[in-house]
C-alpha cells in the first residue's frame, strides 16, 4: 500500500511518525511539504527526538498513492488540486486531515475525518501537546480499511484511527470546540491559559450556546447537539496544558491566514434567517473578517 501525505507540520508529522512505524515491505510512506528537508524534530514530554522521515517536495513528487492524508491548512486546499489529481489514481482515498467543514467537495471522493492531534510548529521543531487520532465516516474502504487493521495490531503504533457510525455528530461537536477556542484564543493573542480568567469563560460559553442553537437548528444531517456539550466542551479546555495554543491562534501570532471560514464563517452561514440572535458569534466572525482584510 502506497500512502501519501501532504503536509509537515504538527497534524503531518505525526501521522508520518506513527505510520512509519508500520511494516515497510506492507506500507510505502511518502510525507510531502513545501519545504523538502531530511527529518524532523518532535518535542513531546519535554524530549526533543529527531525523525529520520524525509519530507519530499510536493511538486516533485509524481508516484500515485493509494491513500492521500491532507494535512495541511484549508486555505490550501484549491492551491493543491492539481498537484492531488498528479498523485492519485482512481481508486484513490484521499482523508481531509483537517479542521473545520465546508470543503468536502473540493476532490471527488474525498473523505472528511474528525482530526483530533493538538501541536504548533516552531521554527525547527514541532511541539505536541495531547490526542493521536483521526475518525472517519463508517463506509466500506478498499485501503483504509486495511490500515485501520495493521494499525490495531501492531501496539508499538500509537495512534487511533477508527470509523464512528455517529460520525456526523462527532464532527459537528469537533466544529464546536473549534469555534469556542480557537475564537478566544486568537482574538485575545493568548494560550490556554486564558481559562483562568472568568470573564473569558463566561464569553466562551455564550459562544458555544450560540454556535450549538445554529447547528441544531439549521445542520443537515439530522444531528442534535445534547444541551449538556458546553460543559464538556469547558472540561475538555480545562484540561489543555496552560502553555497550548490553538491553530487560529498560531496563524494570528504569525500574521498568516486563518481558517475561520471552515469554521466560525461556515456555523454563522448555516443561518437561514436573521431572527436567531447570535451576538457573539456575529463579533467573532466580524473581527476575523476584519483580521483577514489586512
Amino acid at each position: 500500500m502506497k500512502i501519501g501525505i501532504i503536509g509537515a507540520g504538527a497534524v503531518g508529522s505525526i501521522i508520518a511518525r506513527e505510520f512509519s512505524k508500520l511494516p515497510a515491505d506492507k506500507v510505502q510512506l511518502t510525507l510531502m511539504a513545501r519545504t523538502p528537508r531530511d527529518g524532523f524534530t518532535i518535542l513531546e514530554d519535554g524530549v526533543k527526538t529527531y525523525h529520520e522521515i524525509q519530507v519530499h517536495d510536493v511538486n516533485k513528487v509524481s508516484e500515485r498513492f493509494d491513500v492521500v492524508f491532507i494535512a495541511t491548512k484549508t486555505p490550501a486546499l484549491k492551491m493543491l488540486k492539481d498537484t492531488v489529481d498528479n498523485i492519485t489514481h482512481k481508486n484513490s482515498e484521499i482523508v481531509y486531515a483537517l479542521n473545520g467543514m465546508g470543503y468536502d467537495s473540493v476532490f471527488e471522493g474525498g473523505i472528511p475525518s474528525v482530526v483530533y492531534i493538538s501541536g504548533q510548529q516552531h521554527n525547527d521543531y514541532i511541539e505536541h501537546f495531547v490526542n493521536q487520532k483521526i475518525i472517519l465516516p463508517e463506509t466500506d474502504y478498499t485501503y483504509i480499511d486495511e490500515l485501520i487493521a495493521m494499525i490495531n495490531v501492531r501496539q508499538q503504533v500509537n495512534f487511533e484511527l477508527f470509523k464512528s457510525s455517529d460520525f456526523h455528530k462527532i464532527r459537528y461537536e469537533k466544529l464546536l470546540i473549534n469555534v469556542g477556542i480557537n475564537s478566544v484564543t486568537a482574538l485575545s493573542k493568548n494560550t490556554s491559559k486564558i481559562f483562568e480568567d472568568d470573564k473569558m469563560v463566561q464569553l466562551t460559553r455564550q459562544l458555544l450556546e450560540e454556535a450549538i442553537t445554529v447547528v441544531n437548528k439549521y445542520n443537515t444531517d439530522a444531528v442534535q447537539v445534547g444541551d449538556d456539550f458546553t460543559e464538556t466542551a469547558m472540561d475538555m479546555y480545562y484540561s489543555y496544558p496552560r502553555d497550548m495554543g490553538t491553530s487560529m491562534y498560531y496563524d494570528v501570532m504569525a500574521n498568516r491566514t486563518t481558517e475561520f471560514e471552515h469554521i466560525q464563517q461556515f456555523i454563522y452561514n448555516m443561518k437561514e434567517d436573521d431572527d436567531l440572535h447570535t451576538p457573539v458569534l456575529d463579533m467573532v466572525v466580524t473581527l476575523f473578517a476584519g483580521y483577514e482584510k489586512q
